[in-house]
């Protein structure tokens, strides 16, 4: 009994990395023929090799000679290894899965009695160290079902599943303290078709069996015990660990569950949560794994998770073996469509009688009870049992703890790794995570112990969420701002708080919301059909939406959608009339078609027909005589038509129109090559072809149209005309005005990919712009509005993230960042429908709509629609209208010489720009001097009022060094000027 006390401290001390040789010749699991069946059926043979002396290799190649000495039958898998033993043992898994998939899979099993004898050393068939290659192991399968054809000419290969060989020796599965990992035993390993097509070839289909005529399709590699000696201070102990979990994590890689633990370096990654982890395989000397997760379960079809619906609630679960009908068991609450959390409750002993062991010793069926872990029965070491263990009443009792487990599950990990078999091999982001509630995420973690041993984190009891659990940093909330947070894994708040956990019990309570006075989740509404080009836009009246996918209308509501089939090829224009009702509009051919919904909810549907194809989105506008009429652009110009369908107006000007933008009884439009509005104005635009016109005013009330062309120029034409080249690498296709400073100008906001730019409509950089986030690529649609006070833009990414953004510092709002979880299929909208809270704060819906069709609604309160660019083309009536800038931040100094200096500062490429503000138009006399006092350029520009401006200087040729740069602005006599320093670094 001593040795075998100093052998567990060893064990325990050392490391448990069950999977260190697994996870560097890993083979992938059975995922493209994921089994979802009620019976799996096991044929077995017993494999010896020819004799060897190898001291690589644990025994000589034959059954029961691994030992040095006679252990009797007072250990763990004692001898003799034969057909009864191995029996034991798959009787062990045909119980361990009838009982986790509640009936739905039973396994059945047939050892073939006479051992088989391959024809070469165990060497010769194992795989080069670290290297990953299957070859030796195929060829080792190949052979053993080729003589097991010759010798069983009776066996029907085809009734059974998996084939199973149970080898001579022990498996290369673990690392103990001493080992030189120069072991040349067999890994124990689950051949799937896929992984015997990447040796053999895609046209694999099988090991042929020449007598039978049948085919092999997989093999499952087992040794006959993972029990080995050990030497140590001189003496030889026997380190005890079965293959119950090994067997049964090989049969859940063949129906197709992935591993758990991270493949490329053996470590635990979900420690012992769930079966397909190290960690759990050989929990209790191997003897029984715990209960496989919750996802591992609703992965193989044998659990359905109660999905939530975002709102306040009080959630009730059970522990599985507790439930009675109605109970919830598995919780799936939503982070976004590709991320969300499981929540389950584990509990070690349901029954409350402590573990009830079964096992056969000597052919005898015995039971063992333990009420607790105690000397000689934890989960690191066993040594006060014998036999073959067959079954165990509660599986969990292998799990670290009691209480509410917390799964973080991302399918677009899974997704993208689940066929190299990479689940969990970013500790950062993995796809099956633990949300361990200590708040130390230490998992798979390796620490090194006073006497220089490694030890692997595997889960630990306060990982579970319950009152009472007394780590440091747990707080009973899991939230966005507590440790672990519930943030995705992209860095968005979720809005998901559960808090108030009640004691550990089989069951067990906890609260759970979606947001707080801030920012909430409305709700997520989901489409059940593929959608194709779409565009989306609000109801004016009603928290509905409507999806223009490919030229199908569908409404939108909380319950299901209403569809107009060949309606529009454009976006559609909504507005509420009052008194009338609502009316939508569509564009298709040459038809503009109208629904309108009155106020007693009657629907019909109404269709104009013009001479000409309609080329743009309608555009809905109310005249000076408070006339509401609709504008189309066509092959020829614009049409004018009331809301009731009669045409009441044309301008003709025989060129296709592109985009209109209009704003009470003024518009304006685009054509391929112009520039054109009703009060006669035309412009060619240096023959550049323009992309998208939005409409705003200037300061003194005078309409001012800004036009982006292919070139990435900017055209402003008003009372007075301009152009511009925006700063980007890539096209630019649009952009969006937005208040960002309330500095009585509008800025023009436009993606590069990677960043945010925002320049004032002389080109000039809006300060603290632009904006990149690490890893992000932006979209090219942006929305911007009020929030406390504060101009915000909103910010879409790619990968179906949204930012708000203080539009005067530049800075990330962290607590409002969303997450759709897939690309947006459309540009979001604001329903300006306001939304309040009991305390009478009020704000606005913002919904989007992403790739996978699910619409979220968050509400934000204290949301304002002043300054409002709610939706793609400015609003609901694609007016692309921007109202004028507030003025609430005008300087009204003349030239503050804090508003001038250059930047980048220092200059490292080859030009910088100096900035500065004039509150009237003024020119600009720039000279720079070195630090001798020499001019060094000269540089002159005529500059804006009231606007920031910029003069750049080409500084290819100049010299590293520090240079002194004086700034003159002069303006009907009023001259001031202020000197900056300018850093050159080359």
């Amino acid at each position: 009994m001593i040795s075998r006390i100093i052998l567990a401290t060893l064990f325990l001390m050392g490391s448990l990395s069950a999977q260190t040789f697994m996870g560097k010749l890993s083979s992938s699991p059975n995922k493209e023929n994921k089994v979802i069946s009620d019976s799996v059926r096991v044929l077995a043979v017993m494999v010896e090799f020819q004799s060897d002396k190898d001291e690589a290799t644990f025994g000589n190649g034959k059954f029961g000679s691994i030992y040095s000495q006679d252990y009797g039958n007072t250990i763990l898998d004692p001898l003799p290894h034969n057909k009864p033993y191995f029996e034991s043992h798959l009787e062990f898994v045909k119980n361990y899965f009838t009982k986790v998939s509640k009936g739905k899979l039973k396994v059945s099993y047939n050892v073939l009695p006479d051992v088989i004898t391959v024809s070469k050393t165990m060497r010769n068939y194992t795989p080069p160290a670290k290297v990953e290659d299957f070859t030796n192991l195929g060829t080792f399968a190949n052979e053993v079902w080729t003589k097991v054809d010759s010798a069983y000419q009776n066996i029907n290969f085809s009734d059974y599943d998996v084939f199973l060989i149970f080898h001579a020796g022990v498996g290369r599965d673990i690392s103990l303290p001493g080992s030189l990992n120069i072991e040349r035993d067999l890994p124990s390993v689950y051949l799937g078709l896929k992984t015997l097509k990447g040796i053999y070839g895609q046209d694999f289909t099988g090991f042929s069996l020449p007598i039978s005529g049948g085919k092999i399709t997989n093999s499952l590699i087992i040794p006959e015990t993972e029990s080995r000696e050990l030497s140590s201070l001189g003496q030889t102990f026997l380190f005890e660990i079965t293959i119950n979990g090994l067997l049964v994590s090989s049969i859940a890689s063949h129906l197709g569950l992935p591993d758990l633990f991270d493949t490329e370096t053996g470590l635990s990654a979900i420690g012992r949560f769930g079966l397909m982890d190290g960690q759990s395989i050989f929990a209790y000397s191997g003897l029984f794994p715990p209960e496989p997760s919750a996802w591992e379960k609703i992965y193989l079809g044998w659990a359905e998770p109660t999905e939530v619906v975002p709102s306040d609630q009080n959630i009730s679960l059970s522990a599985d073996l507790a439930a009675v009908s109605g109970d919830n068991v598995i919780l799936k609450v939503p982070i976004n469509s590709s991320e969300y959390y499981l929540v389950e409750n584990r509990q070690r002993d349901v029954f409350k009688d402590g573990i009830n062991i079964k096992y056969v010793l000597n052919g005898d069926t015995l039971t063992k009870n333990f009420p607790k872990d105690t000397t000689g029965f934890y989960s690191y070491t066993v040594d006060t049992l014998n036999g073959v263990v067959m079954d165990v009443d509660e599986f969990d009792w292998a799990l670290p703890g009691n209480g509410i487990v917390i799964w973080h599950i991302d399918e677009n990990v899974i997704n993208a790794k689940i066929n190299e078999n990479k689940i969990n091999t970013d500790k950062n982001r993995r796809g099956v995570d633990v949300e361990e509630a200590d708040g130390i995420q230490d998992i798979g973690e390796e620490f090194t112990t006073i006497f220089g041993d490694v030890v692997v984190g595997e889960g630990e009891p306060n990982d579970f969420w319950f009152a009472g659990n007394e780590s440091e940093l747990f707080e009973n909330k899991f939230s966005y701002d507590t440790r672990p947070d519930t943030r995705s894994n992209d860095g968005t708040n979720s809005l998901i708080t559960m808090e108030n956990f009640s004691a550990s019990d089989n069951k067990m309570n906890f609260s759970l919301s979606f947001g707080n006075n801030q920012i909430s989740l409305r709700e997520i509404r989901k489409f059940n059909f593929p959608l194709d080009n779409v565009k989306l836009n609000s109801d004016k009246n009603s928290f509905d939406f409507y999806v223009k996918s490919g030229t199908d209308l569908i409404k939108k509501n909380p319950f299901d959608y209403t569809l107009y089939p060949n309606f529009t090829s454009f976006k559609t224009a909504t507005d509420y009339f009052s008194g009338l009702g609502q009316s939508i509009f569509g564009t298709i051919g040459n038809k503009l078609n109208n629904i309108f919904i009155n106020i007693n909810n009657d629907t019909t549907r109404n269709t104009i027909e013009l001479s000409d194809s309609i080329t743009t989105p309608p555009v809905l506008i109310t005249d000076l005589n408070n006339e509401n009429f609709v504008l189309v652009g066509t092959k020829n110009g614009i049409y004018k038509i009331r809301v009731n369908n009669t045409i009441a107006d044309s301008l003709i000007i025989n060129k296709r129109v592109k985009k209109i933008a209009a704003q009470g009884s003024y518009y304006s439009f685009i054509t391929e090559n112009s520039f054109n509005d009703n009060e006669g104005r035309n412009n060619d635009l240096n023959g550049e072809n323009p992309l998208d016109i939005v409409l705003t005013k200037d300061r003194n009330d005078n309409y001012l149209n800004v036009i982006l062309t292919e070139q990435n120029n900017i055209f402003t034409i008003g009372a007075e005309n301009n152009k511009f080249k925006l700063n980007s690498s890539i096209p630019v296709k649009s952009f969006i005005l937005s208040d960002l400073k309330g500095d009585g100008e509008n800025y023009i906001v436009y993606s590069t990919g990677n960043s945010v730019e925002a320049v004032n409509l002389t080109g000039a950089s809006a300060e603290n712009f632009p904006i990149s986030i690490p890893n992000k690529t932006f979209k090219e649609y942006f929305l911007s509005a009020e929030l406390n006070g504060n101009n915000v833009l909103l910010t879409f990414t790619t990968d179906g993230s949204i930012y708000f953004i203080d539009s005067k510092t530049g800075k990330l709002l962290e607590n409002y960042s969303l997450s759709v979880g897939d690309d947006f299929a459309a540009s979001p909208i604001f329903s300006t429908l306001l939304i309040s809270l009991t305390d009478g704060s009020k704000g606005l819906t913002l919904a989007a709509l992403n790739q996978v069709g699910d619409i979220y609604l968050w509400n934000v309160y204290q949301l304002k629609y002043n300054s409002i660019w709610s939706e793609e083309n400015a609003d609901n009536r694609n007016s692309s209208f921007y109202k004028p800038a507030s003025k609430t931040n005008v300087v009204t100094e003349f030239f503050p010489a804090a508003r001038t200096y250059n930047y980048p500062n220092p200059v490292y490429d080859n030009e910088t720009f100096i900035r500065y503000y004039v509150g009237t138009d003024a020119n600009i006399n720039i000279k720079i001097y070195d630090l001798a006092g020499d001019l060094i350029a000269e540089l002159n520009s005529s500059a804006n009022g009231g606007m920031d401006n910029e003069t750049k200087w080409d500084v290819s040729n100049v010299a590293s060094g520090v240079y002194i740069a004086k700034v003159e602005a002069s303006s009907g006599g009023n001259v001031e000027h202020t000197t900056i320093k300018i850093a050159v670094i080359k």
